[in-house]
Formats: structure tokens, C-alpha cells, sequence
């Protein structure tokens, strides 16, 4: 969600964010869960909250054969916030009327995520689950560039590819921050579709997809200078959270 007022912050960024906070306000369709324990914005020493690196995951999946697993993409895959600053500041000024405008979208399937920043935690991730012979689905709630038809390999999927090194790459499904009949959060159907075993996501949304449907979810941080603000609260459901993520 990109809201209006931008939290500047001062000192260290390893400052621990703790709150019990009520759901934040979003442009995404699902509904809003209040945190069940408190979570934190940037990686902490915290007791309370479940980390996981690389490793952990890769240990906890030795006895499994090959699975699936889902990622989200703004902000979990990609530092994709310049797109959104520019939306935000030439194609409606001031006001976020953009991110319902197909004219955006499309100015964003063009550039392909050409701009965009690739983040080193996930590389890592992706990697090993390539190593794994996993398959991956990549589920966002952007949506669909109107010169591109469903299950077409576009620009965007083409450059994740060639990002994190990937002998192949899956059609990009995109949510339109809009759940399908039957699901109260958009990426839900399509988590349940691939047969995932495993999504990754920044938002809470993308936690409660994933629980939605019964679905091992582990939360990314999202960097601290991303304009998506406020930062959730990593951990607030108790979900497992990838350490050094936010990078």
C-alpha cells in the first residue's frame, strides 16, 4: 500500500519497531487482521519473532522432494519503488489515483522492471531453491499490462530471469489487489492454484494469502527507504521471518 505521508526517520535504521498496531490502511481488497504478537520493522534481536536464514529453510525442506513456492515481487524480489515515485509525483501529483490507472500499468509492463533493483537476500533464496529443483511462481498484485494476455512470458518475467539466474521462469500471475470469488485475499487463489508450499512476501497480505489457504508463509522485510509506508510489522502473526531480507 503507498500512503501519503512519508515517515522520515532518524538515527539507526537497526532501530527496533515493536507495536501491537491495528491494520494499516492499504489499497489492497483484503480484509485488515489486527497483529496476534508484537512485530518489528527492521531486524532485531528480538526473542519473540521466528528468524530463519537461508540455511534453516533449506535444512527444514531435507527430507521433501521438489516443491512449489510463490513470491511476491515489489518489495520481496525487487526495489521497485521509483516506478511508484513517479506515479505518484508526474502522473498524478499528490494524489495515488495512479495505481488504478491502466495507463500505469502499462507505462510499468514496458519498462519491464528494467530500473528496478534486485534484492541480494532473495537471490539467495531463489538459488537454493533452484538447487532444490523447486518450481516458482511469481504472484503480484499489480496489474496485468493491457498488451499483454494472461500466461504470456512479459518483459517483467524475462528480466526476473535473467535477475536471480533462472533457467526458466513461469508467467507472472497478477492480482489486481483483487481477490478472486471464494478468497478474502488476492493472491490466495493463485497460492492455492500452483500448489504452493512456500510463500514469501513483504506485506501482510501476503502472510494472511498464505494462511488463507493453509500455506507455509515467511515474511521479507521491506527496505526502510521503500516508498510503500508504513513498514508492517514483520512477525506480528507469528510467522517465520528471513533474516537479512531486507536487502
Amino acid at each position: 500500500m503507498y500512503i501519503k505521508n512519508k515517515i522520515l526517520k532518524t538515527g539507526t535504521i537497526l532501530t527496533l519497531a515493536v507495536t501491537l498496531a491495528a491494520p494499516m490502511v492499504s489499497f489492497a481488497a483484503g480484509p485488515k487482521v489486527k497483529y496476534t504478537q508484537p512485530g518489528v520493522t527492521v531486524q532485531s534481536d528480538a526473542a519473540f519473532i521466528k528468524y530463519v536464514s537461508v540455511e534453516d529453510i533449506k535444512n527444514s525442506l531435507k527430507d521433501k522432494g521438489p516443491i512449489n513456492v510463490s513470491f511476491d515481487i515489489d518489495d520481496t524480489l525487487l526495489f521497485s519503488s521509483q516506478y511508484f515515485q513517479y506515479g505518484k509525483t508526474v502522473l498524478t501529483p499528490g494524489k495515488f489515483d495512479f495505481l488504478k490507472d491502466q495507463k500505469f500499468w502499462d507505462y510499468v509492463a514496458l519498462e519491464g522492471d528494467s530500473h528496478s533493483i534486485p534484492k541480494l537476500s532473495t537471490k539467495e533464496i531463489i538459488k537454493m531453491h533452484m538447487e532444490r529443483g523447486d518450481n516458482i511462481f511469481f504472484i503480484t498484485g499489480r496489474t496485468r499490462g493491457s498488451m499483454y494476455k494472461e500466461g504470456y512470458l512479459d518483459k517483467t518475467a524475462n528480466n526476473l530471469k535473467n535477475y536471480f539466474n533462472m533457467q526458466k521462469v513461469n508467467p507472472i500471475d497478477y492480482t489486481a489487489d483483487t481477490p478472486r470469488e471464494g478468497f478474502k485475499y488476492d493472491k490466495s487463489y493463485f497460492i492455492k492454484k500452483h500448489n504452493v508450499a512456500i510463500h514469501y512476501g513483504d506485506s501482510d497480505d501476503d502472510v494472511l494469502a498464505a494462511k488463507e489457504v493453509g500455506v507455509r508463509p515467511i515474511r521479507v522485510f521491506r527496505a526502510p527507504n521503500s516508498t510503500n509506508m508504513p513498514l508492517p510489522q514483520a512477525g506480528g502473526y507469528g510467522e517465520e521471518v528471513l533474516r537479512n531480507s531486507a536487502f
